[in-house]
C-alpha cells in the first residue's frame, strides 16, 4: 500500500505539536512589511508578528508561495513516499492553492493531489492532520482525498474581530462588507465557510462578542470536532474554552494560536471557534 506524504501551507494552525508529531510539511507564505519580507512562521514568529503590529504604523501584506517552493517539497517527499496530498488555504481567499496546483502539474506525474480546504487556520490544520492519520492507516490516496473533500462543507470558522480595518485594507472583506459603517463601537462576528467571509452579527463589546460567538456555535447542530483559538488575545482563551465546553459538552475542546497570515487580515485581538459539523 502507498506511503503518504502530507503538505500544507503556513496558514494552517495546529493544536499543540500535532504538525511535528504527524510529520506534516509546511510551505510558508511571505509577509511583506515595509521593506522587509519574512517567511511566515520561519523568519517571523507569531509572537514577533503581533509585537511588530503594535510597533509599526503600517499594515503588512501577504503573498502566496511561488510554485517552485512547492516543487522542491514535492520532489523531496516523492523520493520517500508513493504519493503526496497537499491541503491548502481556501482558493477564494488566496492564490496559495492554485500555486500548489501549478507545481503538482509539473511534478510527480499524477502522484500529487491538491485539496482546496475552503478554510484557514485550525480548520485547515485539521484537514492536514486527518490526511496524515489516514495515510498512516495505508488508505489509498484517492480515498483520502474523497474523505477530506467530504469534510470541507462541514467546516466552520467563527471569529470575533476588534475591527474590520485589516480585512478591508487587505481586500478580503467579501460579504462582510455588510458589517462596515459605525464600527467604532462594535466587535464584528464573522463566519468563514467554503472560502467566503460572511457577516453574522455586530456585538457591541468583546464580552458580548464572546457570548454571541458561543451561542452561534452551539446552535449549529451536532458537532464532531471543536477548537478555540486566539491571535494576540491569550487572556480570552481559558474563558472561551470553558464557555464552549459548557455549551457543547462531551467533545474535547482543542486550543490553538491564530497565525500570522490570518492575523494580518483579521488584526490583533482576534479570537474564534473552529468546528467540524457531524454528518
Amino acid at each position: 500500500m502507498p506511503r503518504i506524504g502530507v503538505v500544507t501551507d503556513s496558514t494552517a494552525d495546529f493544536p499543540g505539536d500535532a504538525r511535528e508529531r504527524l510529520g506534516i510539511e509546511m510551505v510558508p507564505l511571505s509577509v511583506i512589511w515595509d521593506r522587509d519580507t519574512f517567511r511566515d512562521k520561519v523568519d517571523l514568529s507569531i509572537d514577533d508578528f503581533y509585537r511588530l503590529m503594535k510597533q509599526r504604523s503600517t499594515l503588512p501584506t501577504t503573498s502566496a508561495p511561488a510554485p517552485g517552493l512547492y516543487e522542491e517539497v514535492y520532489e523531496r517527499l516523492l523520493g520517500e513516499c508513493d504519493h503526496v496530498i497537499s491541503v491548502h488555504l481556501a482558493d477564494r481567499l488566496s492564490a496559495t492553492c492554485q500555486s500548489a496546483r501549478n507545481a503538482a502539474a509539473r511534478i510527480g506525474k499524477g502522484r500529487v493531489s491538491v485539496v482546496d480546504s475552503g478554510q484557514t487556520t485550525v480548520c485547515l490544520g485539521w484537514l492536514a492532520m486527518h490526511a496524515a492519520e489516514l495515510g498512516q492507516q495505508d488508505i489509498e490516496p484517492a480515498a483520502i482525498v474523497k474523505e477530506l473533500e467530504s469534510w470541507v462543507p462541514r467546516l466552520r470558522l467563527h471569529v470575533v474581530l476588534d475591527t474590520l480595518t485589516n480585512l478591508q485594507r487587505g481586500g478580503r472583506i467579501g460579504r462582510a462588507q455588510a458589517l462596515m459603517g459605525s464600527l467604532l463601537n462594535f466587535k464584528p462576528l464573522i463566519l468563514v465557510r467554503e472560502g467566503e467571509v460572511h457577516p453574522v452579527e455586530r456585538p457591541r463589546s468583546r464580552a458580548a462578542g464572546m457570548r454571541r460567538l458561543v451561542d452561534v456555535v452551539a446552535s449549529q447542530g451536532r458537532i464532531q470536532k471543536i477548537a478555540v483559538a486566539q491571535g494576540d488575545a491569550p487572556e480570552v482563551l481559558d474563558e472561551l474554552a470553558r464557555m464552549v465546553g459548557e455549551r457543547v459538552p462531551g467533545i474535547p475542546v482543542e486550543r490553538a494560536e491564530i497565525g500570522i497570515v490570518l492575523g494580518t487580515h483579521a488584526g490583533p485581538g482576534v479570537f474564534g471557534v473552529a468546528t467540524l459539523l457531524a454528518e
